[in-house]
């Protein structure tokens, strides 16, 4: 398999990562593949944060996902 970036880890970097390459890639029109390689069985397996997000780094990368209905439902508020 080749990859023209590979990714170590799927945690809020690593996956940020991922979705702005993308991102910047799709805004000039160029076609990158990312693969990202995470050791948990599952994306999300090693996070303990008590199922709190602080949205606004999640605004700046994705304005419109709360319209895409990603399953948040709660949301720090300071």
């Amino acid at each position: 398999m080749e990859y023209d970036v590979v990714i170590v880890g799927a945690g809020p970097s690593g996956l940020s990562a991922a979705i702005r390459l993308k991102q910047l890639a799709a805004e000039k029109d160029r076609e990158v593949s990312v693969c990202v390689l995470e050791k948990g069985s599952e994306v999300g397996a090693h996070i303990l944060s008590g199922a709190v997000v602080e949205p606004r780094a999640l605004n700046e990368l994705i304005p419109d996902w709360k319209e895409r209905g990603a399953p948040l439902t709660v949301t720090a508020a300071e």
